[in-house]
C-alpha cells in the first residue's frame, strides 16, 4: 500500500475502518495485478495473451488446496504445546 500511495498512505489509514479496508484490498489487488503482468510480460507475452495467462493461473490455484495432511487433533495438540 506505501508503495502505491506513498505519503498518501497516512489518509488511508485515518479512513473509517470500512472504507479504509476497502481501499487497503483495492491497492492489493491492483498490486497483484501489476505482478502479474511484469510475469507475463517478461515470460510469456510470445506465447499467449495475458487474459489467457490470467485465467490459466487462476485455474491452477483453484485445484490447489492448502494444507499439511494433519487432522484436526493432531493440530490442537500442537497448539496446546504451544500454549501450555
Amino acid at each position: 500500500m506505501y508503495r502505491r500511495y506513498g505519503g498518501g498512505a497516512a489518509s488511508v489509514l485515518a479512513m473509517p475502518f470500512a472504507a479504509g479496508c476497502e481501499m487497503i484490498c483495492h491497492a492489493s489487488d491492483a498490486e497483484e495485478e501489476d505482478r502479474l503482468f511484469l510475469r507475463w510480460a517478461v515470460m510469456y507475452q510470445e506465447v499467449m495473451g495475458f487474459e489467457e495467462f490470467r485465467a490459466e493461473l487462476s485455474a491452477e490455484s483453484g485445484t490447489k488446496e492448502a494444507g499439511d495432511g494433519r487432522s484436526a487433533a493432531e493440530i490442537l495438540e500442537g497448539v496446546k504445546g504451544i500454549i501450555g
